[in-house]
């Protein structure tokens, strides 16, 4: 093979779309099944690129910035015969799920759920955790249809054990990682003050255990947040240098979204972009309840009382997704990739045409969390 760089742009091209083909099938399948449903069926449906599925409230961390820190945010989980029959709900209507909460993989019966809901029809199985079982689970993991599993990680070593609130936690997590087999592996990091200097030899790190990075924004407007500990979080000049430094030079990421990230941490944003979560995903939580993309807001439905598809094509639903596109809600940086990038169409079309243009390099794995989540469920 020729030098991949001199390979005519066509080619190229050609090659990239082929390398993604899944991801592009998907996007042409979702837009098109929109289309049918509205102007064939005459429906509001919004069919979900992808389900999110609060798992359980429990957690084995004591995270600084956590959010779930008050066991009321979400109610308890269904047993077991009701989850898995919530799970072949859900897959009616898309077929990508992430499983998240609390922890997932406290829950007992997580594997068996797993089992007995004929996970088949999903393409994308997606579990994020604090990895703090995966030595313990690996055997079942591997064993299990997850797909990917997307590990929380805020720091090297002490740095992130201090952010998580327990020690030990970043040396079991990267024992744990290279006990999987046949899993896509992401080490999802929350941008911050602690650890702005140590990202480049945590992406290193990453790469040597076969694992991508993902990035978070931190985010202090939810109203549960009260007592998170962002004065400690929170970057100040020098370190937002090495973020964003981070950001453009060494994951690469699109121009807008490098601005974004300065104005947003030096608290210099005169707007945040429309959210578009509530078009591309549907947040289930563990009693059945459904919430348009985003868990920070109000049920809109419950999928033991109706099914998802007349939730989704509810006016509640409907209308709570349009508010969303308003900002008319508590404001958050969750999935802010997804919404900088329908604001700045244009250049991300570019971005991610550059993105097919250039030769595959396995080393080279490094996106945001909301483009990865996206990106998986292909």
């Amino acid at each position: 093979m020729g030098d991949p760089q001199n390979t005519p742009t066509g080619l190229r091209l050609l090659r990239g779309l082929l390398r993604h083909s899944p991801f592009v099938l998907k996007n042409f399948k979702h837009y098109f099944q929109n289309l049918y449903r509205r102007e064939i069926l005459h429906t509001d449906i919004v069919a979900p690129y992808a389900a999110i599925f609060y798992t359980t409230h429990k957690c084995n961390l004591e995270c600084t910035y956590c959010t779930q820190k008050e066991p009321d945010v979400f109610s308890q989980e269904l047993p077991t015969d009701q989850t898995i029959a919530l799970l072949r709900t859900i897959r009616r209507e898309t077929d990508s799920i992430l499983f998240t909460g609390g922890e997932p993989l406290l829950r007992r019966d997580f594997f068996r759920i797993l089992e007995k809901a004929n996970t088949a029809p999903f393409k994308s199985i997606i579990v994020q955790t604090n990895a703090l079982l995966l030595k313990k689970l690996h055997r079942e993991i591997n064993d299990s249809p997850i797909t990917s599993v997307c590990v929380s990680l805020d720091g090297i070593g002490e740095t992130n054990d201090r952010i998580r609130g327990i020690k030990g936690y970043f040396d079991l997590a990267m024992q744990g990682i290279p006990l999987l087999r046949g899993k896509k592996v992401t080490i999802s990091v929350t941008l911050n003050k602690l650890s702005a200097g140590e990202l480049e030899k945590l992406a290193e790190m990453a790469r040597g255990v076969g694992a991508s990075v993902h990035f978070n924004i931190l985010s202090q407007s939810l109203p549960f947040t009260h007592d998170a500990d962002y004065a400690a979080m929170w970057p100040g000049r020098a370190e937002l240098e090495e973020i964003t430094r981070f950001v453009r030079d060494v994951l690469k990421r699109p121009a807008y979204e490098v601005d974004y990230i300065r104005k947003y941490y030096n608290n210099e944003l005169t707007e945040e972009p429309p959210c578009v979560l509530g078009f591309l995903q549907v947040f289930v939580v563990s009693n059945g309840d459904v919430l348009t993309g985003c868990y920070p807001l109000k049920p809109v439905g419950n999928i033991l009382r109706d099914r998802l598809e007349t939730i989704l094509a509810s006016k509640a639903y409907v209308e709570q997704a349009e508010a969303m596109i308003r900002r008319e809600c508590p404001g958050c940086t969750c999935g802010v990739e997804s919404s900088l990038a329908m604001k700045h169409a244009g250049s991300s079309a570019f971005f991610e045409l550059s993105r097919l243009l250039q030769p595959q390099k396995t080393s080279d794995k490094t996106i945001p969390a909301a483009a990865a989540a996206m990106e998986d469920a292909s």
